[in-house]
């Protein structure tokens, strides 16, 4: 499977000022501007498979499968979008069941189908057989509409990943396409839609003179609808439909009426003055793009087929378009089988994605339609007017150009934009309505065309556009009066093709050009080609009047430079005119045969997942049971890895996981690799003190032409080891391998089996108890009972039998490959807690333990969590024999953590590191006392971000910090004083920053104890979170609960002063303390240049105050206050004034405190009254450059 292809369906129009490329529409001049896209926030998006993908705002990924587990994932970046690929869809891919689009994050989420906007994925389907086939049996679907035009239908699926396992059969993708119902799998993506002066441009008043407006022909637009009451349109419209749901024909994105008035508005708004190219045409009106601009794509066919099957029109109107696709995608194909079925015309706009080459999106890549270009006033392409050739064969594409800048038409009372009866537009769907308009003039003129010789007339009888190639503009620009008075028309476009190496034939190729006459003389035309790779059986030829004549165009493709593709024009010319052929020709260059070969650790041919890079494509495939793939690439270096299970440490039941990379394949002639997993080597990490494996994560990167792709691998706990094949130095680019454990004090250990897993959280084994018997049934009392795992008995269920039978352990053997988990349940959705200690064994040592008589273990229990070690490692460059990570005093650096909660409970946490791509990356969260101390080993000089939560009650998140080695740092969570609080990080979850002249803040209200740790509520609708913006005395912009970043803008440009207020109340829901806070910032901004980000100085608070484990402090007590600005604030002043007010009655009477200066702040020592029970506080802060906070906690802690 290639991961080169792109697809993004935007709309193909332009707002004249300021003109911008699409998608993106521009807002019309005096409209409030869009926010800046960097200003998004992280998104979560559940893809087919079930699994969820979140990016956060550093370009981090964190992907997720339905049970919430972390899973592998590849991910990389094409023409600015991220795609993420969960390995267990890779085979899917490279079998052509999936669309890789289905994994285009960034365009999932500009299409609304994220987790905050979306309930499902709309997708389409083509079926093997009838597009009726079997629609009940695809499971977790909904919606299912059929698509008879492409042999398929569409539907939406649920989140729950069922769709996907009902059609993927397993991992034999190729068994699945054999015998399944679906044929392939697409993204249902969204459409976005893309005169006086410009009708002259194309010659339509000539046309008019002689008496030809277009009357009687049946034209269809597809668009967003039509305005009923425009002038212009009154009497014009045959018929309307609405394809999106619950909308009416009514435009209110205002597209689907500047298109409409432009192919036959009949001006009565502008006294005739602005009638469109065919006025005498009626209109068909089907709204398949909503009045938010966007349409799904099978809206879109659904409005084909209604236009050309029940409506009958003769030609078809579509401004709209995706990105690039080979015209073989569900749209592109419904306008090929519509076109011959029916004979209809489809004009569709090339989309506005130039100026580069391969830019033609569907449906406009379809073979049967009429695409067209934009060009300006004065015929020169427009820089936004996509090119071709068109993907993957290199066709032809657009056929022609028309104009499109700055086109005046029809408005839409139902927006905003403008005002009066006209708007100015400019994209490719403003050209494509000078063609459909042109069309029906030439069909008024010549009934009895048929739709392709409508199509070639038109692109053939074009104006030439000197300078451009048939690629970048097509034939030329569209000549109305020429189209409709030319007695003679030729083959619009020839194309030799684009032969795969080395099918090209050996001699000469043939294509022939008919040129027919529709008028009553003969005419004899002057033939040539300006593309010296073809040549003419004629220099001259006589076309009969009332018919056809033909002449061979031929090439020879000994003679077509390899890897390249040419256009050109055939020319015809003779009295009255010439006409135009475009021509192109090209052929792949020498291709290899890549023959790759994988073997497991016993030197025996195995399966896996592939991914190659070159230095212009990616590619995944699979490797099935035969270990061999032969592949046929272009000469190239290669870089490629194999990932698979292998046999673990702990003999054949074990389960181990390979990841073979292998470096500069030099691929200059047919070449076999080899993945060996006997050399690979075992990636692992030793600690000072005895651990375990708790989590682990495992990253290859390879970037070899600025892009780099990123495969990360989470061995779940049924996985004993990792193996990487080491390599020699890559020869460019980058390429780095990341490893990263969580290890922790094992709970349970017992002498001579390392292979244990134990469930933390049971009622634990005393650590008084160093010697157990173990039995495999019997009196099982104060004894270790082992058995085996069973398929039809629950390890719940053995588990309370051995409790009640007096046993003090578990022991439970898997009877599967690898580990088995010795309990049910997640971290999210913990079951019960055993009973007694349970733990699992492997196949191979179980069943030797079981075999024995009269054993004794040697156990040592660990109740409680004293110690953990979070390692990372990388290296660059090359893959080196030793992959043992060592942990030491040189490289590690202590936290002493104390959990704080105000009483006990079950908390959650996670610490991030800083991937080598600069993005933050995770493990999956652990258990965590929301009461209790443990010390923490990390490596030193790796930024950290830690996670703690509370389920269903807070939760806290620290700004990244590296520590030096040999250093210890304290680190405590949940206690008092929680307050706003902002903190330097990368993932968008704490916000403050100016970007042009919007500003955004999204600060969460609740941060703890810890210094820098920003920290917010979970789960409970009645906390009030609320933030405003104010200049002076003036709301700017708000932000509540429900939205809670702030968006303000755009901003004056004059430097003025600001007020950010943030209150927040949870009353006693979430504990005793911080029931409520205020605070007020003031700062002053202003004069942000636009594409500069800022981030204005809010001072920040922090406080330290001894409390104990419950909250409270004694009644004497110290206060300490430190005031600060983020490291990446703008212009900060020094802090000059801090003043600290405390009450014990809630704030309805304060006592001013006495401060002195201390390290890193202010401290104040104060005496509370006997009768006081809790201590709210009242502090601000000013600074040299006039930045101030105000800030009121109410129950900041309590006293004793």
């Amino acid at each position: 499977m290639s991961l080169s292809r792109l697809r993004g369906i935007g709309l193909a129009v332009l707002v004249t000022t300021p003109l911008t490329i699409a998608p993106a529409a521009a807002s019309a001049a005096g409209a409030p501007a869009a926010p800046p896209p960097s200003s998004k926030p992280a998104s979560t998006v559940t893809l087919i498979t079930g699994d969820k993908v979140t990016t956060a705002a550093d370009g981090g990924v964190q992907v997720r499968d339905p049970q919430g587990r972390l899973t592998g994932f590849l991910t990389g970046r094409q023409g600015g979008d991220t795609y993420v690929y969960p390995h267990d869809v890779l085979p899917h891919l490279a079998s052509g069941l999936l669309d890789e689009h289905l994994f285009n994050v960034t365009e999932l989420v500009a299409d609304g189908y994220d987790d905050a906007h979306s309930t499902g994925i709309p997708l389409i389907v083509t079926y093997n057989g009838t597009a009726a086939k079997s629609r009940a049996a695809l499971s977790g679907t909904s919606d299912v509409r059929p698509l008879e035009s492409i042999g398929g239908a569409a539907l939406t699926a649920d989140r729950s990943g069922a769709f996907f396992s009902s059609i993927a059969g397993g991992t034999k993708a190729k068994a699945s396409l054999q015998s399944g119902t679906v044929k392939k799998v697409w993204l249902d993506g969204k459409a976005e839609a893309a005169l006086a002066e410009s009708t002259a441009q194309i010659g339509a008043p000539e046309v008019w003179q002689k008496g030809n407006v277009g009357t009687g022909i049946d034209v269809a637009v597809l668009d967003t609808g039509i305005d009923t009451a425009h002038p212009d349109l009154a009497g014009q419209v045959a018929a309307t439909a609405s394809f999106v749901p619950g909308e009416s024909i009514e435009d209110g994105k205002g597209h689907g009426t500047h298109v409409a008035s432009t192919i036959a508005g009949t001006g009565a708004a502008s006294a005739g003055r602005e009638q469109g190219v065919a006025p005498g045409a009626r209109l068909h009106i089907g709204k398949v793009l909503g009045d938010d601009g966007f349409g799904q794509d099978s809206w879109i066919i659904s409005g084909m087929e209604w236009a050309v099957r029940e409506q009958h029109a003769r030609v078809v109107n579509l401004s709209l378009g995706a990105d690039p696709t080979d015209g073989t995608d569900p749209m592109s194909v419904a306008v090929n089988e519509l076109s011959a079925e029916t004979g209809a015309l489809f004009v569709i706009s090339a989309g506005n994605s130039g100026p580069g080459a391969y830019t033609v999106g569907t449906p406009g890549a379809a073979d049967a339609a009429l695409t067209v270009g934009a060009v300006d006033n004065q015929d020169l392409v427009t820089f936004f007017s996509s090119q071709g050739p068109r993907l993957g064969d290199r066709a032809l594409k657009p056929d022609l150009t028309a104009p499109g800048a700055n086109i005046l038409a029809a408005r839409s009372h139902y927006i905003e934009e403008g005002e009066g009866s006209y708007l100015s537009m400019s994209g490719t769907s403003m050209a494509a309505p000078h063609v459909t308009g042109t069309a029906a003039l030439l069909l008024a003129e010549h009934p009895g065309l048929t739709g392709q010789q409508v199509k070639d007339a038109l692109v053939s009888t074009t104006k030439a556009t000197p300078d451009v190639t048939a690629y970048q503009g097509g034939s030329g620009r569209l000549d109305a009066a020429a189209a409709a008075s030319a007695p003679v028309f030729a083959t619009g476009s020839v194309n030799f093709g684009y032969p795969d190496y080395p099918t090209a034939p050996t001699g000469p190729v043939d294509r022939t050009i008919t040129y027919t006459n529709v008028g009553a003389v003969p005419v004899t035309l002057a033939l040539s080609s300006s593309l010296d790779l073809i040549t003419l059986s004629a220099g001259q030829i006589t076309v009969p009047a009332h018919g056809t004549a033909s002449v061979t165009a031929t090439t020879s493709f000994a003679k077509v430079p390899a890897d390249q593709a040419f256009s050109g024009f055939v020319t015809a010319t003779g009295d009255g005119g010439g006409l135009r052929t475009s021509v192109a020709v090209g052929q792949e260059g020498v291709r290899h045969h890549l023959v790759l070969k994988a073997l497991d650790r016993a030197g025996e041919p195995v399966a896996g997942q592939l991914v190659l890079l070159g230095k212009d494509s990616t590619s995944t495939h699979q490797i099935d049971a035969t270990g061999t793939l032969d592949l046929r690439l272009p000469a190239d270096t290669y870089t490629a890895w194999l990932s698979t299970d292998v046999e673990g440490t702990h003999g054949p039941g074990s389960k181990g996981l390979a990841v073979l990379p292998i470096t500069n394949i030099e691929l200059n002639q047919d070449r076999t690799v080899v993945f060996d997993a006997t050399r690979a080597r075992r990636s692992t990490a030793t600690t000072p003190q005895q651990s375990t494996v708790t989590s682990s994560r495992f990253e290859l990167i390879r970037d070899v032409a600025g892009s780099p792709w990123l495969d990360a691998w989470y061995p779940g706990q049924d996985y004993d080891s990792v193996w990487v094949l080491p390599t020699g130095k890559a020869a460019q680019g980058r390429f780095t391998l990341a490893a990263r454990w969580r290890l922790t004090q094992p709970a349970l250990t017992v002498a001579g089996y390392d292979d244990l897993r134990v469930q933390r959280g049971a009622t634990p084994l005393p650590a008084s108890v160093r010697s157990l018997e173990v039995v495999t049934g019997g009196n099982v009392r104060g004894k270790a009972l082992i058995v085996r795992n069973s398929d039809t008995v629950t390890i719940q269920d053995r588990a309370a039998a051995a409790s009640a039978a007096g046993a003090r352990l578990l022991l439970v053997v898997n009877n599967g490959t690898g580990r088995l988990a010795p309990w049910p349940g997640s971290v999210w959705a913990p079951a019960g807690p055993p009973p007694l200690t349970v733990a699992t064994l492997t196949r191979d040592e179980g069943e030797k333990l079981m075999t024995r008589r009269n054993v004794r273990l040697d156990v040592t229990s660990h109740p409680t969590t004293e110690y953990a070690y979070d390692l990372v490692t990388d290296y660059s460059g090359t893959i080196p024999a030793d992959l043992t990570y060592r942990a030491t005093s040189r490289n590690l650096a202590r936290a002493d953590v104390s959990f704080r909660n105000w009483q006990p409970g079950r908390a959650l946490e996670q610490r991030s590191d800083t991937d080598p791509l600069g993005s933050t990356a995770s493990l999956e969260y652990a258990e965590a006392p929301a009461r209790g101390d443990r010390t923490d080993w990390v490596t030193a000089g790796e930024k950290w971000v830690a996670d703690v939560l509370i389920p269903g009650e807070q939760s806290q998140h620290s700004a990244p910090v590296a520590y030096q080695a040999g250093s210890a740092h304290p680190e405590r969570w949940f206690g008092p004083v929680q307050r706003p609080r902002l903190v330097d990080e990368p993932t968008g979850l704490s916000v403050f920053r100016q970007e042009g002249g919007w500003l955004f803040a999204n600060i969460s209200g609740w941060g703890d104890s810890g210094t820098a740790h920003a920290g917010r509520t979970n789960d409970n609708p009645a906390v009030d979170n609320r933030m405003a913006l104010y200049q002076g005395d003036k709301l700017v912009s708000s932000a509540d609960r429900y939205s809670p970043l702030l968006v303000a803008g755009p901003l004056t440009a004059e430097r003025l002063p600001y007020r950010l207020v943030s209150e927040n109340d949870r009353g006693s829901w979430a504990g005793p303390y911080s029931t409520s806070t205020r605070t007020e910032w003031a700062f002053t901004s202003g004069d942000v240049a636009a594409g500069t980000v800022v981030s204005p100085p809010l001072i920040q608070l922090d406080y330290a105050v001894d409390t104990d484990r419950d909250g409270k402090v004694q009644r004497t007590f110290e206060l300490g206050v430190g005031a600060s600005t983020l490291v990446s604030a703008t212009g900060p002043g020094t802090i000059k004034a801090v003043t600290v007010d405390v009450s014990y009655d809630d704030g309805a009477s304060w006592h001013r405190t006495t401060l002195r200066t201390r390290a890193g702040g202010w401290s104040t020592r104060i005496s509370a009254p006997r009768a006081a029970r809790f201590v709210t506080l009242r502090t601000t802060a000013r600074d040299t450059a006039g930045n101030s906070v105000d800030q009121r906690i109410t129950r900041a802690f309590g006293l004793r």
